[in-house]
């Protein structure tokens, strides 16, 4: 460490020393989960001087004309977080100091329009006490298009006990509630008890009760993904779109728009994609490998010509008289579990054979018709893009004007 220290600390390359600082706060020191006796002493010189290096070259640049923000990548600005997560968790927080220029400096990047930069930041943020981001943090929570992002923001503000007031709290609270009724894995249930469990534990004595008593009592279920309503904007043809892009979609695209319109759209409510979403339909992300252009327009403005056996609804009539539409989700002995709305998947009715008079297979798709009516042709083209790039940033879409 020693033979190179001052060139790390030095290096004029912004970019070079992002990761020449990370190197140096990974070798230089061992995080707290990990010490043991063995373990050298926290050299607070080295934090000093690494907080230090990323204030002043970066997060805290002296001049009004360029910020951290734009003078990185979106890539270089989320490595950029980490570095200084991985140094304030090795060393210890910044002083005094240096919290005061970092804090508002960091909070101008939750506008980005990327996910794990606002991920990142929110965590930093939660660590050094900003007294805002409790309330920029419920607000990014209650918007964000996917459980998975949600979730993200909940753990990191369980743990913040500054900056809260009563609206903000009773938001976060009630988002808490709801996500006991989210899908996940077979501990799912257990961590956002752990989350909910950690929040109480930021509340003072004299208020906690009306908290524990709002976790109680929702117990419906909700959809995951906050419901968008859009303005009509114009009833899209198959023809006509893939005539204009039949030849592919033009450089230039928007890749964090792409994803937000996958959202407003309730794509993701049913749809998993790159790693986020619901599983009530198929994974998207690999639709490039098997669907042209004309073939995904087709699949988003006219769904019920081509149904997948595998997802498929059916109408059932019960003796009693009543219908049931919707999926199959579970089969068990003489019970039927009908999936009856794609956007709140664990809202599910029993039907029992014994009940059912007739069933057949719906004609009609389970996916709303017309979901793009709401897009203007630019954010359909930027949603397009999204979809046929497997979820990277770096794909050529993206490349041009338009593309940050």
């Amino acid at each position: 460490i020693a033979a190179w220290r001052d060139k790390a600390l030095k290096e004029a390359n912004r970019v070079k020393q992002i990761y020449a600082l990370l190197a140096l706060a990974h070798a230089g020191g061992t995080d707290p989960f990990h010490r043991n006796e063995s373990s050298p002493p926290v050299d607070q010189e080295l934090g000093a001087q690494i907080a230090e290096a990323l204030c002043s070259k970066f997060f805290c640049l002296p001049s009004d004309s360029e910020s951290w923000l734009t003078a990185l990548s979106t890539e270089q600005q989320i490595d950029l977080c980490r570095t200084a997560s991985i140094a304030f968790n090795r060393f210890g927080p910044p002083d005094a100091a240096l919290q005061a220029k970092l804090v508002p400096a960091m909070t101008t990047g939750l506008a980005s329009n990327s996910r794990e930069l606002r991920v990142e930041l929110v965590n930093l943020l939660v660590y050094l006490g900003s007294t805002e981001v409790a309330s920029k943090g419920v607000e990014l929570l209650l918007a964000s298009p996917t459980q998975e992002e949600q979730i993200d923001y909940a753990r990191a503000l369980r743990v913040l006990a500054v900056g809260w007031n009563p609206e903000t709290r009773t938001q976060y609270f009630e988002w808490l509630a709801k996500a006991v009724n989210y899908k996940g894995g077979a501990s799912f249930t257990k961590f956002i008890q752990g989350i909910q469990k950690d929040a109480l534990t930021t509340i003072p004595d004299a208020d906690r009760s009306q908290y524990e008593a709002m976790l109680s009592r929702v117990t419906t279920t909700t959809p995951q993904t906050p419901q968008v309503v859009r303005p009509f904007v114009k009833e899209w043809t198959v023809s006509e779109l893939a005539s204009k892009y039949q030849s592919g979609i033009p450089e230039g695209r928007n890749f964090d728009a792409g994803r937000a319109l996958f959202g407003a759209t309730n794509c993701f409510a049913c749809h998993r994609y790159n790693g986020e979403g619901g599983s009530s339909g198929p994974d998207l992300t690999g639709v490039a490998g098997r669907f042209s252009t004309k073939d995904l327009l087709e699949s988003m403005i006219e769904p019920s010509k081509v149904i997948s056996d595998q997802y498929a609804a059916v109408t059932i009539l019960k003796t009693d008289g009543k219908v049931v539409n919707g999926r199959i989700a579970n089969l068990n002995g003489e019970s039927l579990m009908i999936l009856t709305d794609m956007l709140n998947p664990g809202l599910l009715e029993n039907v029992n054979r014994s009940d059912i008079d007739e069933m057949q297979t719906s004609p009609v798709s389970m996916m709303p018709a017309g979901l793009i009516n709401t897009l203007n042709e630019e954010e359909v083209l930027d949603l397009l893009a999204y979809l046929l790039s497997r979820g990277d940033r770096g794909h050529p879409y993206f490349q041009g004007s338009g593309s940050n």
